[in-house]
């Protein structure tokens, strides 16, 4: 048992952040060095560097987990590092921490000109599955600690680092063979199984270059569910529902729910046709809005034009008549692999469908 086992401290993300942070400070920052090289970002020889954890900006904009100031005699540069262990992004979290207030903000706080500053973000999360919101932040996974030379000259630092790299091997190699790994009885936790099937699903979806695939912790469904959510350019409103209201918005999404409690070889019987607000709100939120009768008598007409024309074409539903569920395919395989093909033959199926039902009440101006 190493030390992220007995302190049981490997999801926590605080906890991980000091340590990480050690590391950076390390004699001569070459581990630092390192690691600013994987985000590609280059500082001279004789920077200084100052490094604070969970800097906290004001409630409007939060709290980064780690920033770097990096001062050499040429720049000033702020690098700020999203830490996630397992958890998904804030609301809004990287657009946050990227604005010009917030900018402004950590240039006061370590008294220094805004204009001649320059500022480096990077996302770096133990799951491969999640991706920032903000584009100018750089996406790194942990697999980068266990590849290449990471000089520690402390001999603790050293020591415990090795224990990370242990602990973070035993962690990914599950997902080198994901198939295998979810159709055994390997030891996995819910993030291991949640990246597995995340794998697995896009692998196999992201072949028709139309759909637009997302993933994670939707619509607040929690640690212990993983959705795949599966949509195209024309199946959501053009402009939010914020900005225009509720009587035109859309948001069609075939969804896979998958319970990472559940360890069933194989737990998926069904995936789902959702019709949403774009931006997806839960119903609480929006039955008491102007227009809400309308969106719900959208949402009824798109699940009977539907219903309709998948019985011309021969394809199996189910109807449901919950507020924004509109019906489900089944899924039959007896395998984790039979099952994705059935997902994948009943996601093609249904495609063209919603496509023609999204025209019709897009040229009879019922959706937008």
């Amino acid at each position: 048992m190493n030390t992220f086992d007995a302190l049981n401290i490997f999801y926590k993300e605080d906890t991980i952040s000091d340590f990480l942070i050690h590391c950076f400070k390390d004699d001569n920052n070459q581990f630092l060095a390192c690691f600013l090289q994987e985000a590609k970002i280059f500082v001279d020889n004789n920077a200084s560097f100052e490094i604070e954890t969970r800097v906290g900006l004001g409630k409007a904009i939060g709290t980064p987990d780690v920033i770097i100031k990096a001062t050499s005699d040429s720049e000033i540069q702020l690098i700020i590092i999203e830490n996630k262990m397992g958890s998904a992004e804030g609301n809004e979290q990287t657009n946050r921490y990227e604005s010009l207030e917030a900018r402004k903000r950590m240039a006061k706080r370590f008294n220094i000109d805004l204009t001649d500053t320059k500022f480096h973000f990077i996302f770096l999360a133990l799951d491969t599955t999640t991706r920032p919101k903000n584009s100018k932040y750089v996406f790194l996974n942990y697999q980068l600690f266990l590849s290449g030379d990471w000089p520690l000259k402390d001999p603790t630092l050293s020591t415990i680092f090795k224990d990370f790299q242990e602990t973070l091997h035993r962690f990914y190699e599950p997902m080198q063979t994901p198939y295998k790994s979810l159709a055994s009885n390997v030891e996995m936790d819910g993030m291991q199984r949640k990246i597995c099937w995340q794998n697995i699903l896009y692998e196999t979806m992201s072949t028709n270059p139309n759909l637009d695939l997302r993933w994670g912790e939707v619509a607040g469904a929690g640690r212990n569910n993983f959705l795949f959510l599966i949509t195209k350019k024309n199946w959501y409103s053009s402009e939010p529902h914020t900005e225009v209201g509720l009587t035109q918005t859309f948001y069609i999404h075939i969804d896979v729910y998958i319970n990472l409690l559940n360890k069933q070889k194989n737990g998926i019987r069904e995936i789902g046709i959702r019709f949403e607000t774009h931006p997806y709100e839960p119903h609480d939120k929006i039955k008491h809005l102007p227009g809400y009768e309308t969106f719900m008598s959208n949402k009824q007409m798109f699940q009977e034009k539907l219903l309709e024309i998948t019985k011309q074409h021969g394809i199996e539903t189910k109807s449901k008549n919950t507020k924004l569920l509109v019906m489900t395919l089944p899924i039959k395989g007896t395998t984790i692999r039979d099952t994705v093909q059935q997902i994948k033959q009943q996601v093609n199926a249904i495609e063209g469908c919603i496509d023609k039902v999204v025209a019709e009440m897009v040229n009879e101006n019922l959706l937008n």
